[in-house]
């Protein structure tokens, strides 16, 4: 990232890059800005840098391979900058970027360090966020660059005007798989969600009932949960839902998992060792929570509820049924579901699903509610 406090930029060209990096051994791609650009075809801002990726364990080898062509190589970390020493360089000390100039003339190139093996490229700032390399950088006519779901990841940390441009041009383009990534990470609030939730695909009966096989396939039972659930007991679906929510005991939730990644499903959020969101390349997204059916416990209101390895699903509250395309699937049972759908700062979309449930099953609205009747 370019900062002129530190002395002036004037970019290289990704041309003239290229041949600054010709023969260097280790891969190496655009990234930033320019990648969003060489994905989109297209250009809609001027740049004030050009950054290139590496992975970290390379940093020696390509810092190695500028130096020799007469580059001066300046680690930037936590506001300083300081000569490489020609060691090896560490997240733990903010050693993320190192920019290049000749002796004496402007910044012209920003080396970004980031995390991998051989085989997949990882998220620096969650490590469950990973991807194959031919799914992490892309390769167009020998020039490859970040993909820009990942690329938009980054930028989406600390939103700058020049970013929300970014966002604005790119967001429309992505397909299933990166919308899926975007929506599973930002959080409510966040200045693009709105953005990437008009675009994401969406789960709709015909995505439940694969994934439904793809478990049963693997001898994995699974409760419908959350806004499916209630659909479920309905028996028609009332409304969008993002997800497919899915409760699956725990000595399951391995075999779950490596079912839906044997089928394309990769981790787009990380929330604990008992929640787990995977999505597809379609984007089809799965909630999957995990329950630990060793243990119930009875909680200070006299529920029995499961604990142990797992969430505190309630013990007694797996018995409903419902359909979806006229298949029969459990579900969380209606009472529960409503009992679920409390104690948080409930939205309309909570109210349209309690509202449903407390007239169909003839239950009482809980005081969450009262506010919308």
């Amino acid at each position: 990232m370019a900062d002129d406090r530190y002395g002036r930029w004037r970019p290289l060209t990704i041309a003239a890059t290229q041949a600054e990096l010709a023969g260097c051994p280790a891969p190496w791609w655009i990234s930033g800005g320019h990648a969003l650009e060489l994905f989109a075809g297209r250009s809609w801002r001027a740049h004030d840098d050009l950054d290139v990726g590496i992975r970290r364990r390379d940093a020696t080898i390509v810092l190695d391979h500028l130096r020799a062509r007469g580059w001066e190589v300046v680690v930037a970390a936590a506001g300083v900058l300081a000569p490489w020493d020609g060691g090896d360089l560490h997240e733990d000390r903010h050693q993320n970027n190192v920019w290049c100039r000749r002796p004496d003339g402007p910044w012209q190139l920003d080396v970004t360090l980031g995390e991998g093996d051989d085989e997949r490229w990882v998220y620096r700032r969650d490590r469950a966020i990973d991807r194959p390399w031919p799914r992490a950088v892309r390769d167009v006519d020998g020039l490859r660059f970040l993909a820009p779901e990942l690329q938009l990841l980054f930028k989406s940390k600390d939103v700058r005007p020049k970013d929300t441009v970014d966002a604005e041009q790119v967001i429309p383009l992505l397909d299933g798989g990166g919308l899926a990534l975007l929506v599973a990470q930002f959080r409510a609030g966040h200045p693009w969600l709105d953005l990437v939730s008009r675009y994401a695909h969406g789960c709709g009966p015909a995505d439940v009932s694969r994934v439904l096989d793809l478990l049963a396939a693997a001898g994995v039972g699974a409760h419908v949960d959350g806004g499916w659930g209630v659909d479920a007991l309905l028996g028609e679906q009332t409304r969008p839902h993002a997800d497919l929510d899915l409760a699956i005991a725990r000595n399951a939730f391995a075999r779950a998992l490596d079912a839906l990644h044997e089928h394309g499903f990769e981790i787009v959020r990380d929330d604990g060792c008992h929640v787990q969101v995977l999505a597809d390349g379609d984007g089809t997204t799965v909630d999957l929570h995990a329950y630990d059916t060793s243990v119930v416990e009875v909680d200070e209101h006299g529920v029995r509820r499961h604990g142990g390895d797992g969430l505190a699903f309630e013990a007694d509250g797996f018995d409903g049924i419902g359909t979806i395309l006229g298949r029969t699937v459990a579900c969380i049972s209606p009472a529960t579901l409503v009992r679920y759908h409390t104690g948080y700062a409930v939205d309309a979309d909570d109210w349209h699903d309690v509202r449903l449930l407390c007239e169909r099953f003839d239950l009482p609205v809980p005081t969450d509610y009262q506010r919308f009747c």
